[in-house]
């Protein structure tokens, strides 16, 4: 179930790519959206055991776009912690890339924006 305040991330990604909107939209939204990160175990004592994956020689942080989504990796990761987008980047391991899944798809922030996004908008 999608909030009805969130962001439709996924039609953002479909007129970015239409080229209805820029690149720099989509992450804006992205960084100041509710993201929810999988946790393979309980964080309630303040860790997250998140998701990574190995795609075509890269390593991902996997994350969802909404609760629904998370249906992806619910196999694995059975809890979730809600975070802004802008806090995920700024937290996540440094060396991954982001996979960001969606009802229906996913689109993934590569290791160089991430960093352009770090250099960009100071997080701290």
């Amino acid at each position: 179930m999608t909030d009805a305040s969130s962001p439709d991330l996924a039609a953002l990604v479909a007129q970015a790519e239409a080229g209805t909107i820029s690149h720099d939209e989509l992450v804006d939204t992205f960084l100041s959206a509710t993201i929810f990160v999988p946790s393979t175990d309980d964080p309630a004592d303040g860790e997250i055991s998140p998701v990574t994956i190995n795609f075509d020689e890269t390593d991902f942080l996997v994350v969802a776009a909404t609760e629904f989504a998370l249906q992806q990796t619910r196999d694995v990761a059975t809890f979730a912690v809600p975070m802004s987008g802008r806090a995920i980047v700024g937290g996540m391991n440094p060396q991954l890339a982001l996979l960001v899944n969606l009802d229906k798809g996913a689109f993934a922030l590569p290791l160089g924006m991430l960093n352009e996004i770090r250099a960009q908008n100071p997080l701290g």
